[in-house]
């Protein structure tokens, strides 16, 4: 069976504790991704898990506990990437949050909070992360907007705005590294079962359940993993002439 290779590539993702974060760097892990910096908030259980499983698949792991909408920790990430590899290949950003709001009940720190760990930080690993990229001329960073960036969605109206603002951003950085080689693309979820969205599931009726489903025309949810396989194909060698795309994942919820 064909198998996507990333042997003799580094990477840095952002946000891979869990949920659509975690399946990505499994991703990577099972491509044979020499080393991966990864960048979360909070460790704990779930980062232990996921950084042994990783070590398990061979692959040299360095976990920085830190906010990814930093412009400190991201810097360090790049720092010591070039320290201990000498370059870097690969950035995913998935770190995000989202609150459940309305228009009118949105605040000031809530739109601002999630616009920093949502969008900021996907400028930071560009900022820096092209850096080296720009070095080497190559290179290839894939960001996780979503559907929501598309249509505004209904979680509220910073979310969408904030991945609506990674779909101009990885256009515009996709023109300005394209000279060195170097791709941005983005991939757009819909709705992948999380943890988060079978809590939420699990708070509605059935009847408001399978409304839900019946708006995707696959009629089930996506699962984190085919998320995953969508961001390796772009950060491979087998999306080499893809850059300034938006992937849709959506089990054709947009058709």
């Amino acid at each position: 069976m064909f198998q996507i290779s990333l042997k003799g590539k580094y990477g840095l993702i952002t946000g891979a504790s869990q949920g659509i974060g975690r399946a990505c760097a499994y991703k990577l892990g099972e491509a044979d991704i020499e080393g991966l910096i990864i960048v979360d908030l909070v460790k704990g259980e779930e980062g232990e898990e996921t950084e042994k499983n990783l070590k398990d698949m061979g692959v040299d792991v360095k976990y920085i506990t830190g906010d990814a909408s930093s412009e400190e920790v991201i810097k360090k990430a790049v720092d010591i990437a070039i320290d201990s590899w000498g370059r870097l290949d690969i950035i995913v950003n998935v770190a995000g949050i989202s609150f459940m709001t309305s228009l009118e009940t949105t605040s000031f720190d809530q739109w601002n909070k999630v616009m920093e760990v949502n969008l900021r930080s996907v400028f930071l690993t560009m900022k820096y992360g092209s850096i080296p990229m720009k070095k080497q001329k190559s290179g290839s960073i894939v960001s996780m907007s979503s559907i929501s960036g598309v249509t505004g969605g209904s979680t509220g109206p910073e979310y969408g705005a904030s991945k609506a603002g990674i779909i101009a951003l990885t256009k515009y950085a996709a023109k300005q590294l394209g000279p060195y080689n170097i791709r941005v693309n983005a991939v757009a979820p819909g709705t992948i079962a999380t943890d988060m969205i079978k809590r939420n599931y699990s708070k509605l009726t059935d009847e408001e359940r399978q409304k839900k489903i019946d708006a995707i025309h696959m009629k089930r949810l996506g699962d984190p993993a085919e998320v995953g396989k969508a961001v390796l194909f772009l950060a491979s060698d087998m999306g080499s002439y893809v850059s300034g795309e938006i992937l849709m994942v959506t089990g054709a919820r947009m058709s």
